[in-house]
């Protein structure tokens, strides 16, 4: 029993002093839940008593081996049970630090093809525009110059 509860157990016996019989009872019922809670009874209150001359020693009111070693389970079964949650976590971390990287490697691969294929596109388009500017120049250079009326004619044949 920690030094608090034992601070309302004495508050408690005090009222177990009062002229109301019904709140006397009522105290006198509460310290008995109070001390069963610490595995103690009137009778170790008692004994104390006597031994001291009525300064209670708080050693009394001090935890069981039996009440610390079934904390002591508790808490090894508590602990017990984190480190396999910590595993569980630790393992799917690993998973997703791995499927992490796969995509890194993914996206860094499929950047590559991209810029490979713009790289492509960008030069196609070039050897387009030489073409074209060739095709242009040769039909400036062509031997037989085109006779003026099929000039005119040409463009509103392709517009009609």
């Amino acid at each position: 029993m920690n030094e608090k509860v034992a601070d309302q157990l004495d508050k408690v016996l005090a009222l177990a002093d009062s002229d109301q019989e019904g709140e006397a009872l009522g105290a006198l019922r509460m310290a008995r839940r109070m001390l069963s809670r610490d595995g103690l009874t009137f009778s170790d209150l008692a004994q104390v008593a006597k031994r001291s001359s009525f300064s209670l020693s708080r050693k009394i009111f001090s935890p069981s081996t039996v009440q610390l070693e079934a904390r002591i389970d508790q808490m090894h079964d508590e602990l017990h049970a984190h480190v396999i949650q910590n595993q569980s976590l630790t393992e799917q971390i690993e998973v997703w630090r791995r499927r992490a990287f796969e995509l890194e490697q993914l996206l860094s691969m499929n950047q590559a093809e991209a810029a490979r294929w713009k790289e492509m596109a960008r030069e196609t388009a070039e050897r387009l525009w030489d073409l074209g500017q060739m095709a242009r120049a040769d039909a400036f250079l062509s031997p037989d110059p085109l006779p003026e009326d099929d000039v005119v004619d040409e463009p509103l044949k392709a517009a009609g």
